[in-house]
């Protein structure tokens, strides 16, 4: 489909700050929302992950790059074993925490911010799959901290709504 621009903040608040809402699975926009979504990650340097909000499109869904967080995945993780670059998290929704890290994030659409944030060491997630499958899957390192400040992105919140240390 398309390389979209990045909205940034304060200039495209308005949308970067709103609620997203849920997909429907049968919607016809959701196979060029992704696209999109993946296209202007894939062309993005060191763009670990990215919400539709970030391009425009207030629904729930997220994209992240499987280079940065391979790692971060468990053994048997059936998104590990998936085909392609890029992991879908469509309609995402953290189901458990368990522990807390505080480190420094960036964001794409704060250029040139670094904040300290605490976030849960490791979450599990419920989501859909590209394909419209429900998964389950436990994410533990950067993969935890860039799944939370994705749905942090479909919430309507940024890095800037935490607390500076």
């Amino acid at each position: 489909m398309a390389v979209k621009t990045i909205l940034s903040y304060p200039g495209a608040s308005h949308i970067l700050t709103a609620q997203s809402e849920a997909i429907q699975m049968n919607d016809p926009q959701i196979k060029e929302i992704i696209q999109d979504i993946k296209d202007t990650l894939y062309a993005t340097p060191n763009g670990v992950g990215l919400a539709a909000p970030q391009i425009g499109y207030l629904k729930r869904i997220f994209v992240l790059n499987k280079d940065y967080i391979v790692k971060d995945l468990e053994e048997n993780s059936l998104l590990l074993k998936s085909a392609g670059q890029m992991l879908v998290f469509i309609n995402p929704k953290i189901i458990a925490e368990k522990g807390e890290v505080f480190e420094e994030e960036g964001c794409l659409s704060v250029p040139g911010e670094f904040i300290n944030i605490k976030r849960a060491k490791q979450v599990r997630v419920r989501a859909y799959s590209e394909q419209g499958m429900q998964f389950y899957e436990k994410f533990k390192g950067l993969a935890s901290r860039a799944i939370q400040q994705e749905i942090d992105h479909l919430n309507g919140l940024l890095i800037l709504n935490h607390k500076k240390a």
